[in-house]
Order: structure tokens, then sequence, then C-alpha cells
């Protein structure tokens, strides 16, 4: 596991979703929880999440380069495919172009390699996200909307700070920020 990646994590858990990358938009909190466990639970609902490793080799996913969708066309112009090109010099590696004078892959199909690592990272991501908020959610933590005043004064706080962590704790803890700005989500299992 990258320690930076579980540094990171960890340091965004009870903060949520942000907006271009700025003040967080939501916090996670429960009535009645000690520092202790809400620093416990956070620690190891971030691991949980962490430690998944999704099966997605984007496969069966249109466009791809994976699976069905691996065929690389010729060059317009080309003699022959890849593989007869490839062939007739002894065998070895195809081309991917399918042009003997060109041994680098066309833009396409670079572009689409590109985008299907991208979406598959968009992917994990997204599984990692939803273990860490149903682990949260699994262990009686509510999810909710920072105002712009909790923003605002958040924004002033140094990231991974004591006095930010304690001030989303406060907040975490309030039942007035909890009941009046609460994200209602079913619970797992519910």
């Amino acid at each position: 596991m990258k320690p930076i990646s579980l540094a990171v994590l960890s340091a965004a858990m009870f903060t949520g979703c942000t907006l271009n990358g700025g003040v967080p938009m939501t916090a996670w909190g429960k009535k009645g929880v000690s520092m202790v466990d809400y620093r416990t639970d956070a620690g190891q609902c971030v691991v949980l999440a962490l430690t998944i490793t999704p099966d997605a080799n984007a496969a069966k996913s249109a466009g791809g380069i994976n699976g069905a969708n691996a065929g690389v066309p010729d060059s317009p112009g080309a003699s022959g495919s890849a593989t007869s090109v490839a062939a007739s010099r002894g065998g070895g590696l195809p081309l991917i172009s399918g042009n003997i004078y060109r041994d680098s892959a066309p833009a396409d199909f670079v572009n689409r390699a590109a985008m299907q690592q991208r979406t598959q990272e968009m992917s994990v991501q997204r599984v990692r996200n939803d273990a860490l908020k149903s682990c949260l959610a699994g262990r009686g933590y509510s999810e909710f909307v920072l105002n712009a005043a909790q923003r605002a004064a958040l924004g002033k706080l140094a990231p991974r700070s004591d006095a930010r962590r304690n001030y989303l704790f406060k907040l975490g803890t309030d039942p007035d920020v909890l009941r009046k700005q609460s994200i209602s989500r079913k619970r797992p299992g519910s």
C-alpha cells in the first residue's frame, strides 16, 4: 500500500466532496462519538477502502484495447496486414500500424489506451469512495453539507492540522449540525 495514498485519503476522509479541489462541500459526523473513536473509525475505513482492488480490466469497454477490442486496423495504403508483414520479417511481434516503415502506434490507438487507463483509474477510485462511504455509514456516521460560513472557516485552517481536525470533529458531533445539514442516505443492509 502506498503511504502517500493513505495520507491523502486519511486527510480527506471526513471532508468528503470538494468543489474544484477547494474547500470541502461535505463532511462526516456522528452524535456522541469521542475524538479517539472518530479518528480510529476514519483510519480503519480508509484502510478498508484503499485495500479494495476491484476487477476492472476494461475488457468489455467500447473502444478499449483489451479483450474483443484488441484489433488494430492497418494503416491506409499498407501492403498486407500487421500479422502478414511480421510473418514476412521472420515472425516476432507484429507491427502495430501494419506499415514496415512505421514502428510507432497510431495516434488513435495511443489515445484509446490512455482513455481506457484513465477510465479504469476513475472506476477504481469510485469503488473505493463508495467503500469508504459505506464503511462510515455502517459505523453510524452521517454525511452532512457544510454551509458557507463553515466552508469559509475550514478554508482558513491548514490541511491535516490539529485545528482543522478539531473543527471538523466539533461540527461532526454537534446534534444541530447533524440534524439540519445531514444528507439522507439509505444505510447499507437496509
